[in-house]
């Protein structure tokens, strides 16, 4: 009895130290309470402006006042369109961004205490440097089967280019596509259209609407023609790589069924032991002017694993049946554009959605064109080599054997027989 007495004696003095050390806690939390009788806080000190495109970076201190809770900005970014910016006592800068004119803005800076009480506000002029919709380049041109975009974004924005067509020549403009990046540079295309004299229309928007100058255009699309897979075949050629990992659903010829939406199977999946470079050979079935192609990522794998980064596109008439590059020529040396930029040092950096679909859905494009290395890239050809120079799992890397993954590959031009 005596040892059940000091059990429940000890008990007892445990759970009365837990109601302490809760009532202590709950008691410390009314050191916040807020006090709706205590004033504004002061406000805060101008130290300096910093322009920068399309905005500005305002730094400031703040006044000595344990009621602060942080510094809010207020301005007209268009007008009639009041922002605000906000920022907590820890830092000591506000960015004000968005801002479509080099003209000057006037930005109110208010200190906000705890009970939601504001300062006077400090007024102060910003003249935001160029924004990135004018730094941005932007130019169209004709190309097989529709329009090439080019651009420059050396802001790394998040951008649109908005493509419009008046088809009709009646100068009612309808939105044809949209191109989402946040790349230095690049080209878009937008392909499916008319041999014929169409009018188009670009300008570049960014995220908070500000608008470019739009740039209008009468350009007629280069007659090509889809080449039809049914006759390519798999040619085999000593040192071509195009065994496949564990079964037939990875077999080289799932590069022309025209599925793009399997990750299982519908593929090909070469073997890790394959080396790096690679290349496989393809007859089309057809002498043709190749004048662009497509390669499609396999699900879940865009932009990163197995998938081709860069690589090349060679073409023959006639190839040696050794598999040696005697007769072949280059028609083109690519790296897969991925709409929303590489990081500066070359890393995949993040996979946005328009990513996924680009190099799923619509597959990366791939033009050829005319340069200095390669005077005749539309050179009929009836055999296509197919180089990885590096996948993403090796670029950069000096790794020389490594598995490639293709879900479809599709090729553009004009059948010469």
């Amino acid at each position: 009895m005596e040892n059940m007495n000091k059990s429940i004696a000890l008990l007892s003095m445990w759970i009365f130290s837990v109601l302490i050390i809760f009532i202590g806690c709950k008691e410390e939390g009314r050191i916040d309470q807020i006090d709706d009788a205590t004033p504004a806080p002061a406000p805060v000190t101008i130290t300096k402006i910093e322009n920068i495109s399309g905005g500005a970076i305002i730094r400031y201190s703040i006044p000595d006042d344990e009621n602060l809770l942080g510094v809010k900005a207020e301005y007209e970014r268009t007008p009639g369109q009041i922002v605000k910016s906000e920022a907590s006592l820890y830092t000591d800068s506000l960015l004000v961004e968005g801002l479509g004119e080099t003209k000057s803005y006037e930005v109110r800076l208010y200190s906000i205490g705890r009970n939601g009480k504001s300062s006077k506000p400090v007024a102060v002029n910003v003249n935001p440097l160029e924004p990135p919709i004018i730094i941005a380049s932007k130019s169209m041109d004709a190309s097989f089967g529709g329009v090439k975009i080019e651009f420059t974004n050396e802001a790394r924005a998040n951008l649109a280019l908005v493509l419009m067509i008046d088809s009709l020549g009646t100068g009612e403009w309808l939105p044809l596509q949209t191109f989402y990046t946040k790349a230095p540079g690049g080209s878009f295309y937008r392909r499916g259209l008319e041999n014929k004299e169409l009018n188009f229309a670009l300008y570049i928007r960014d995220r908070w609407n500000n608008k470019s100058d739009t740039l209008v255009q009468t350009i007629i699309p280069v007659l090509e023609e889809d080449i039809p897979k049914d006759n390519f075949k798999n040619m085999k050629l000593p040192g071509d790589s195009w065994e496949y990992i564990q079964g037939p659903q990875y077999a080289i010829e799932g590069m022309w069924d025209g599925i793009t939406s399997n990750r299982g199977g519908n593929v090909y999946a070469g073997k890790n032991t394959e080396p790096i470079p690679q290349h496989f050979t393809i007859s089309l079935g057809h002498k043709v002017s190749i004048s662009r192609f497509k390669v499609h990522h396999r699900l879940n794998d865009e932009y990163m694993n197995s998938s081709p980064r860069t690589f090349e596109l060679w073409g023959s008439e006639l190839p040696p049946s050794d598999g040696s590059w005697d007769n072949w020529h280059l028609l083109g040396e690519f790296e897969a554009f991925k709409p929303s930029g590489y990081s500066e040092d070359g890393s995949v950096g993040t996979i946005t959605a328009e990513d996924k679909n680009y190099a799923r859905v619509e597959g990366i494009d791939c033009e050829l064109v005319v340069s200095d290395k390669i005077p005749n890239p539309y050179r009929p050809v009836k055999y296509i080599r197919f180089k990885t120079n590096s996948t993403y799992a090796t670029y950069g890397s000096e790794v020389t054997s490594g598995q490639l993954i293709i879900a479809e590959i599709s090729f553009w031009g004009q059948i010469i027989d």
